[in-house]
């Protein structure tokens, strides 16, 4: 701790601070302080965002900010897997929103299906053991935003990375912050991701909350 101070570190998280000390913390994809502009995820395209969790995090919402409804879309839907890449599992999805317009002008908060934890599970106790779905210790998880249709939700968000480099990954091994798939319409997430590729563009502020 000393050196914490000595460093002049903050002894409690800013972010934390900004969104009014909630019990548990939220978590999300960027910095609200970050929001620099507005722009509508890839439609009829699974987008998925990184967004690191702690051990024992517990959410049920996904919260983001709407500038504009979008128009003529046939499915709206957020969900949440244990990764970000191929194969991640599904651990929650909201309810499909079928309003042509998707989500109305505002913040809007999403309830997920199920409550989603980062508390960890076991395998079984006896023979062969099953693999952990959520494994212990902090993680990275992958908030997926779909929308099919013709013009979707403008979102409050940050630019991105510009750059040819996809998911903004300077170096080996970092996790791509934004990543797609192909997905027809529909209205079911997929229970695992499907091929995914890390591309460079907006990211959206995404808040996992526990209430």
């Amino acid at each position: 701790m000393a050196d914490l101070a000595g460093g002049r570190y903050p002894d409690s998280f800013e972010e934390w601070l900004l969104d009014g000390q909630p019990v548990p913390p939220y978590r999300q994809t960027i910095s609200r302080r970050d929001i620099t502009t507005a722009a509508i995820p890839t439609v009829t395209t699974l987008n998925v965002y990184a967004l690191p969790v702690q051990a024992g995090d517990i959410f049920s919402f996904v919260s983001f900010l709407v500038k504009t409804a979008g128009g003529t879309l046939t499915h709206s839907w957020v969900a949440v897997y244990n990764g970000v890449g191929t194969g991640a599992a599904l651990l929650a999805q909201s309810t499909d929103n079928t309003t042509a317009t998707g989500w109305a002008t505002g913040a809007q908060k999403i309830q997920l299906a199920s409550v989603v934890s980062n508390i960890g599970t076991v395998g079984t106790p006896q023979g062969p053991s099953t693999p952990a779905i959520v494994a212990q210790g902090p993680a990275v998880w992958g908030v997926a935003f779909y929308q099919s249709g013709t013009t979707g939700d403008t979102v409050d968000g940050a630019s991105g990375s510009s750059s040819s480099v996809g998911g903004a990954i300077a170096l080996t091994g970092q996790l791509p912050m934004y990543s797609t798939g192909t997905l027809s319409a529909t209205a079911t997430a997929p229970s695992v991701l499907p091929t995914m590729s890390a591309v460079s563009g907006f990211i959206p502020y995404l808040v996992l909350s526990r209430n």
